[in-house]
C-alpha cells in the first residue's frame, strides 16, 4: 500500500464530492415532496415569487371566496334563518258529466280511460286555475295581494307591493300546482301560503271559483240549447202561418171552404135531381101513350126532363170531367181536390212541426235546471300541519354541490390557463 501524501488529498476530495452530492440530491427531493407550486419552492429557497403566482394565489382565493364560501353561507343563512314557512293545502276532485253524449263515446267503454268530452271540460278547468281569470274572480271575495305581500313573510318569497297583473300571475303560477290523473280523471290542486290558514282558504276560493266556471259552461249550453229551440219554434211558426194563408187563399179563390163536404153535397144533390129525372120519365112514359107527344103538357115534361138532366151533367162536370177549356175557366171539384189536398197536407206538416218544436222547447226548459257537467270534490281543502316548503336542507345540499363544482371547474380552468403562460 503506498504512503504517498499526494494520492490521499485525491481520494479525500473525492469522497466529500460525492458525500455534498448525496446531501443535495436528498435535499432536492425533500423539496418536491413539501411543496407543490412554483412559489413555496422559491419561498423555500429563499426567492421572491413571480408575478403570475401572486396573480394566481389571489384568482384562488378570489374563486374560492365567490364561487364556494359566500354561496353556501348565503343558503345556510337564508334557509337556515331567514326564509318563510310555506303551507301547502291540497284538495281533489272529478269533473262529471251527465251529458247523454257520453254514453255513447265506444273509446271510453273499451279503454276504460275517461271520455274525451270529460276530459276537455277537466281541461277547461285546470287551465283556469292556472289563469289570470281565477284572480280576478278571486279578487271578489280575498285579497290575494295582501295574503302574499305579507311584511312577515322573508323579502325573497314575499310578493313584491303594487306588482304588475303579469307579475301577479307568475307568482300565483308558482304557488299554485294542478295534476290530472290519466286513468281515473282526479284532479288535484294545491295552493301554498305562508300560514296554513292561509293556504286552507286560498284553496277553497279556488275550488268555489272552479265550480262557478262550471256552472257557467252549463248556464252558455242551455242558453244556446234554449236559442236554439227558440228559434226553431218561430220557424215553426211562421211555416204555419204561411200555410194557413195559403189554404185561406185557396178556399177564397175557388169558393170551396171542405172538398170532401162539396164533394157529398153535390153528390147528394146528383142522386136527388136524378131521382126527380126518373120520375119526369116515367110519368111521360105513362102520358104518352094516352097523349100526343105534340101536347102542351107533354112538351113541357120533356123540358123539365132535359132541364134536370143539364143540371145533373153539371154537377157531375163540377166533381170531374171538365174539358181543358172549361177547367181554365172553371175547375173541377177532382182539379181543386188535388191542390186542397196538396195545401191541406203542408198545412198539416206544419202544424206537426210546430207542435214538435213546442214541445221541444217545453222539454229543454225542463232540462235546463239540470247540470250537464258538474265538479264534484271527493277532498276538502286540508289545513296543513306542518310547513313543507322550502325544502331547506335539499336546497343547502344543492346549493353546496353545485357551487363546489363550480368552484372545482373554476380552479381547473385557472391551472390550465396557468400552466399555458408558464
Amino acid at each position: 500500500m503506498s504512503d504517498n501524501p499526494a494520492a490521499y488529498s485525491r481520494q479525500g476530495a473525492l469522497d466529500h464530492s460525492r458525500e455534498v452530492s448525496k446531501r443535495l440530491s436528498v435535499t432536492a427531493r425533500k423539496l418536491r415532496l413539501a411543496t407543490s407550486n412554483r412559489s413555496n419552492l422559491f419561498k423555500a429557497v429563499g426567492l421572491r415569487p413571480r408575478m403570475i403566482d401572486k396573480v394566481f394565489t389571489a384568482a384562488v382565493i378570489l374563486v374560492t371566496l365567490v364561487d364556494l364560501i359566500i354561496p353556501n353561507l348565503a343558503s345556510v343563512g337564508y334557509f337556515g334563518f331567514i326564509a318563510s314557512d310555506q303551507y301547502e293545502s291540497e284538495a281533489r276532485f272529478t269533473v262529471r258529466s251527465s251529458s247523454p253524449a257520453i254514453g255513447k263515446d265506444q273509446l271510453a267503454k273499451v279503454t276504460g280511460l275517461p271520455s274525451s268530452k270529460v276530459v276537455q271540460d277537466t281541461q277547461i278547468v285546470t287551465n283556469y286555475i292556472g289563469s289570470a281569470e281565477i284572480l280576478s274572480d278571486l279578487a271578489q271575495t280575498i285579497d290575494i295581494r295582501k295574503i302574499y305581500s305579507s311584511e312577515d313573510v322573508d323579502f325573497v318569497a314575499r310578493l313584491p307591493n303594487n306588482v304588475s297583473s303579469e307579475r301577479l300571475l307568475e307568482y300565483w303560477e308558482d304557488m299554485v300546482s294542478t295534476a290530472i290523473s290519466p286513468s281515473s280523471g282526479i284532479v288535484t290542486v294545491k295552493v301554498r301560503a305562508f300560514s296554513a290558514q292561509d293556504a286552507q282558504d286560498v284553496l277553497k276560493h279556488v275550488v268555489a271559483a272552479s265550480e262557478q266556471v262550471v256552472n257557467e259552461v252549463n248556464d252558455r249550453i242551455w242558453q244556446d240549447v234554449i236559442s236554439t229551440s227558440r228559434a226553431n219554434l218561430e220557424k215553426s211558426a211562421a211555416q204555419l202561418q204561411a200555410a194557413r194563408e195559403k189554404l185561406q187563399a185557396a178556399r177564397n179563390n175557388t169558393g170551396v171552404l171542405n172538398v170532401q163536404g162539396n164533394s157529398l153535397l153535390i153528390t147528394t144533390l146528383i142522386s136527388s135531381i136524378q131521382k126527380e129525372v126518373l120520375d119526369l120519365q116515367q110519368r111521360y112514359a105513362s102520358q104518352s101513350t094516352i097523349v100526343s107527344r105534340d101536347a102542351p103538357q107533354m112538351k113541357v115534361l120533356e123540358r123539365e126532363i132535359k132541364s134536370k138532366q143539364a143540371q145533373v151533367d153539371d154537377l157531375k162536370a163540377q166533381l170531374a170531367g171538365r174539358t181543358a177549356k172549361q177547367a181554365r175557366t172553371q175547375p173541377s171539384l177532382a182539379d181543386v181536390s188535388l191542390d186542397m189536398s196538396q195545401i191541406e197536407l203542408e198545412q198539416t206538416l206544419a202544424e206537426k212541426q210546430f207542435a214538435a218544436s213546442v214541445k221541444t222547447l217545453e222539454q229543454v226548459q225542463f232540462l235546463s235546471k239540470q247540470q250537464l257537467i258538474y265538479l264534484d270534490p271527493f277532498l276538502a281543502p286540508t289545513l296543513p300541519e306542518e310547513a313543507e316548503f322550502p325544502r331547506r336542507i335539499l336546497w343547502i345540499s344543492l346549493i353546496f354541490i353545485g357551487s363546489l363544482f363550480v368552484w372545482g371547474a373554476t380552479l381547473g380552468l385557472l391551472s390550465v390557463l396557468r400552466t399555458r403562460l408558464n
